[in-house]
């Protein structure tokens, strides 16, 4: 019973960390709701053409800690692999679905890459290889490569990690992050999906300094 309750209490923790959402705290720094704006997700993709590139990069900063930092907890505070594969999960739904903002967040890409790097660093990064090769030969279409990277994960973490555990749980995560992605997938299955573009903010500025 103890360590039932324990997980309930990580997963809630993790929860709603996962609800600090950088996208929509910068955007509303700007003066905007970035769920309004672009694509209307509140992450780092979004971020980057709707407002520029130092955002989202700041945006994916703060993603990929928020959810290291809460697998890490959960992984120290249940003892067990357990306790840390409850806070990726629910960090990662606090991040698309927060309670605070309404229930409409990000994709969960950015937080799943921060989750699995505090589960096994070794197939996390090479997930994100996979997704930065793959962003530059798709014409820098970063929903292709995040789906290249989610769905590359499980068969990573089989080789890497040493708990099959995770392998299963991969699985569930991939069919969550696929089903974020399923508005993405009909445009790219059209040839409609766009490729990405700096946003209003930056190219302001990258014109200021061409004309000085």
């Amino acid at each position: 019973m103890n360590n039932v309750i324990t997980l309930v209490l990580i997963a809630a923790g993790a929860y709603f960390i996962g609800n600090i959402n950088p996208a929509i705290i910068i955007g509303r720094l700007h003066g905007i709701d970035i769920r309004k704006e672009g694509s209307g997700n509140a992450g780092m993709t979004n971020t980057i053409r709707v407002i520029g590139l130092g955002a989202g990069i700041s945006v994916f900063v703060v993603d990929v800690l928020k959810a290291f930092l809460s697998v890490k907890l959960g992984t120290l505070i249940a003892g067990d692999l357990s306790g840390g594969m409850v806070a990726f999960a629910a960090v990662v739904i606090g991040h698309c679905y927060p309670a605070l903002y309404g229930f409409k967040g990000g994709k969960g890409v950015a937080a799943s890459l921060g989750a699995a790097l505090a589960l096994n660093w070794q197939s996390a990064l090479i997930a994100a290889a996979v997704a930065g090769i793959v962003f530059l030969v798709s014409g820098k279409r970063m929903s292709i490569a995040s789906i290249a990277a989610i769905v590359s994960y499980p068969a990573l973490v089989y080789f890497m990690a040493d708990d099959k555990r995770l392998f299963l749980f991969a699985i569930g995560a991939v069919v969550f992050l696929v089903a974020q992605h399923a508005a993405n997938i009909r445009r790219i299955a059209k040839g409609e999906e766009e490729s990405l573009t700096i946003g209003h903010a930056e190219q302001e500025k990258i014109k200021g300094k061409e004309e000085e």
